[in-house]
């Protein structure tokens, strides 16, 4: 399908949002420091060391899976659903306790990643 915004541009689109979401190998490399500077979270335990890398390095992956398959048309299908499935995920839990001090530095990364889900939704409503 041709003539939709979204769908004609859609290789620069996860080329972009791939790249901001790879970003996050800031986090895998440095986590105190990352969630400290970004988000004012401070990790007190090794098990938060733990799974803020983890998330640092799976955020990493999904990215740069978006930037391949901007350049891949083959598998942007099934890239484009996976990451729209954890952004969706991810989205959800931050607005769902919006208010709580300790998700205020997340609140933007939610917006971001919210904006995605609906992009990348239009983008594959093309395949139903």
């Amino acid at each position: 399908m041709t003539g939709m915004p979204i769908t004609d541009n859609i290789a620069g689109i996860l080329q972009i949002t791939g790249a901001v979401t790879a970003a996050m190998l800031a986090q895998f490399i440095a986590p105190q420091m990352f969630l400290h500077a970004i988000c004012k979270i401070e990790l007190r335990d090794e098990a938060s060391l733990f799974f803020a890398r983890h998330w640092g390095l799976m955020a990493f992956v999904i990215g740069s899976l978006l930037m391949y398959a901007g350049a891949h048309p083959e598998l942007r299908y099934s890239i484009t659903l996976a990451a729209l499935i954890e952004k969706a995920g991810f989205a959800f839990f931050i607005f769902r306790d919006f208010k709580r001090p300790y998700l205020r530095g997340l609140r933007l990364a939610a917006v971001f990643d919210a904006a995605c889900v609906m992009i990348y939704g239009v983008y594959l409503l093309q395949w139903a």
